[in-house]
């Protein structure tokens, strides 16, 4: 995702809420929960800062991680991802951050 618009970032979330809503493994509340987090992250990211950038290509990585049921160690990887990426971008993006770390909140609710 590298150098894209903040409407094409955006886009691409709104695309991997619906995986999520559609990953049958999960809960019917974890989809929602995640898929709707995930929607939040892409409406909360304007202006093409480069560490929106990297927060959405981490999101990206472990929604398609979580929806292609990867395995555990996969899954603690991309997981570890976002949270690099969440601290790389916190002066610069602190609204998608926080989006961020509540998304890894809620997949640790569900042992992930």
């Amino acid at each position: 995702m590298s150098e894209q618009s903040s409407s094409d970032v955006a886009e691409r979330l709104r695309q991997l809420a619906q995986l999520l809503r559609d990953a049958s493994h999960l809960s019917s509340d974890a989809q929602a929960q995640l898929a709707n987090l995930v929607e939040e992250l892409g409406g909360s990211m304007s202006g093409s800062h480069a560490s929106h950038t990297h927060l959405a290509d981490s999101t990206a990585h472990l929604v398609d991680a979580l929806h292609q049921q990867k395995d555990a160690g996969f899954l603690a990887q991309a997981k570890h991802r976002l949270e690099e990426a969440a601290v790389r971008a916190e002066s610069e993006a602190p609204m998608a951050t926080g989006i961020a770390r509540r998304i890894i909140d809620a997949l640790a609710n569900l042992g992930i």
